[in-house]
């Protein structure tokens, strides 16, 4: 016998996913950016390690190394992120932003977060701390 689900948890996770696909397509980064959501994934990636390896990346995006090396030569193209050899083995190969993918990068989640603001000024500010209490409870919750 298939196990129940709470109507409740169904309802959540459908206005998730509907609100979450406005907010992404709401961004328009590739039409004012150049950079397709994933792109703008891994360019934040980046940022967060300073100098990622490709495999590393490949990882945490849950992709094969071969679809982020498909995505870094096109940001390469426009000079967004440079690749270089690893010190520590040459057969490896780590991946930093340039100044221009930092700027890019930077303006990608201002405008992110002016969107997400614009969803979420319907909330009061009680309910704004009650959503953000409630996010980071299911933040911490063990994976």
């Amino acid at each position: 016998m298939p196990e129940q689900i709470n109507p409740l948890v169904e309802r959540i996770g459908l206005s998730m996913w509907r609100v979450q696909k406005r907010i992404a397509s709401g961004i328009a980064l590739n039409v004012e950016l150049g950079l397709t959501f994933p792109q703008f994934s891994l360019l934040n990636m980046i940022a967060r390690e300073g100098r990622a390896r490709v495999v590393t990346l490949a990882e945490r995006m849950e992709v094969k190394s071969s679809a982020v090396t498909v995505m870094l030569d096109r940001m390469e193209a426009v000079g967004l992120v440079r690749r270089e050899q690893d010190e520590n083995d040459r057969r490896a190969v780590v991946v930093s932003l340039t100044e221009k993918g930092e700027n890019v990068r930077s303006e990608g989640h201002r405008r992110s977060l002016v969107l997400l603001e614009e969803h979420l000024s319907i909330l009061t500010p009680e309910e704004l701390a009650q959503f953000a209490d409630c996010y980071d409870l299911l933040d911490r919750q063990k994976r």
